[in-house]
């Protein structure tokens, strides 16, 4: 049985996951070498290699996908079950936010003077 905490985290992971869309920002680079993609980040001086697992969630991240939806295409394609799909596509999305590589498509609304979106 799991843990109150343990639960608690999960049920929040679960929430987030389809409460938000991120997308790549614009002004990142990437390219596929060997089979892993490298992205480089001008703005902040890095460059980043993804692996496999990785390289196909950042391609994900259009901000049209929740992490839900990601994770939903990690297990048909990685044939993985639903949990562990959805803890590894949070986690890499975690990290890809940590590095400022992702935005919050709200966000990103937010910053286009003039143009209102609404669901």
């Amino acid at each position: 049985m799991r843990k109150p905490k343990e639960r608690e985290d999960l049920l929040y992971r679960n929430i987030n996951a389809s409460a938000f869309c991120l997308k790549r920002r614009s002004d990142i680079r990437s390219r596929l070498v060997d089979g892993e993609l490298v992205v480089l980040d001008r703005e902040a001086g890095f460059i980043h290699q993804l692996n496999k697992t990785a390289t196909y969630i950042w391609e994900q991240c259009d901000g049209e996908r929740t992490a839900a939806a990601i994770a939903d295409r990690v297990c048909d394609v990685f044939e993985v079950d639903e949990s562990t799909a959805l803890s590894d596509v949070l986690e890499i999305l975690r990290r890809l936010q940590d590095l400022n590589l992702l935005e919050n498509t709200e966000d990103a609304n937010k910053n286009r003077k003039g143009v209102s979106y609404h669901v």
